[in-house]
C-alpha cells in the first residue's frame, strides 16, 4: 500500500496483517481525493476507524492541515504510529486511542473539523452509532463534510440537517458524501 499523491506520493505504508483492517483501495483514495479536491487543502480532516491511517495521511500528503485519526485496535495503532512516522507528519496529526462512538467525545472540543470520514467494519453499525453521536455535538464546521465508505447495497444514514450529496460506487465500495442542508446542492 502506498500514498497516493501530493508530496508523500508513492511512500510505502504499513499494513496490518489479517482481515481484521481493511485498507482503503489507493482506487477509492484517489478517487475520494480527486472528490475532496477543494476541501482538502488547509482543513483539519478526521480520520475515523483510521486503521493504518491511508486515507488521513493521503489527506496530509494532499494538503490538510492536521489529522486527527482514530482507533482503538493495538495492532493498527502500531502500523498507524509506523506510517506517520514514515511520512514525517507527527507534528501535523494526533491520535485518539479509543472506541467509536465514544471516542467522538475525546476529540477536542475546541476544535471544529471540515471533513470527517468514517471507514468502519462493513458488517457493523458503527457507523450509523457514530454519525448520531455526531448529531449530538458541534464538531463539523458550517461547511464540513461528511464522508462514508460503506459496502453495497447499503443505504446511508442522513443525518437531521444533512443532505446526501453523492453517493459513488466502486465494486463493492461505496463513498457516501453528507453535506449541511443549506449546502446540499453545492
Amino acid at each position: 500500500m502506498r500514498i497516493e499523491g501530493g508530496t508523500t506520493k508513492g511512500r510505502r505504508l504499513q499494513t496490518v496483517p489479517g482481515l481484521l483492517v481493511r485498507p482503503t483501495s489507493g482506487r477509492v483514495r484517489q478517487a475520494l481525493f480527486n472528490t475532496l479536491r477543494e476541501w482538502v487543502p488547509g482543513c483539519i480532516f478526521v480520520d475515523m476507524f483510521a486503521g493504518t491511517g491511508s486515507v488521513g495521511l493521503e489527506a496530509l500528503s494532499q494538503g490538510a492541515g492536521h489529522v486527527y485519526f482514530v482507533e482503538n485496535d493495538r495492532r493498527a495503532l502500531l502500523a498507524l504510529r509506523a506510517n506517520i512516522s514514515r511520512c514525517g507528519a507527527e507534528s501535523q496529526t494526533t491520535i485518539v486511542a479509543a472506541a467509536l462512538p465514544q471516542a467522538v467525545r475525546k476529540l477536542p472540543a475546541t476544535r471544529q473539523v471540515d471533513v470527517l470520514f468514517l471507514d468502519p467494519p462493513y458488517a457493523s453499525d458503527l457507523a450509523e452509532a457514530t454519525l448520531i453521536t455526531l448529531d449530538d455535538c458541534s464538531l463539523l464546521t458550517p461547511d464540513g463534510l461528511i464522508v462514508w465508505q460503506h459496502a453495497m447495497p447499503r443505504e446511508p444514514l442522513v443525518l437531521s440537517g444533512y443532505t446526501l450529496w453523492q453517493n459513488k460506487r466502486y465494486g463493492n465500495t461505496q463513498l457516501s458524501f453528507l453535506t449541511p442542508a443549506e449546502k446540499g446542492s453545492l
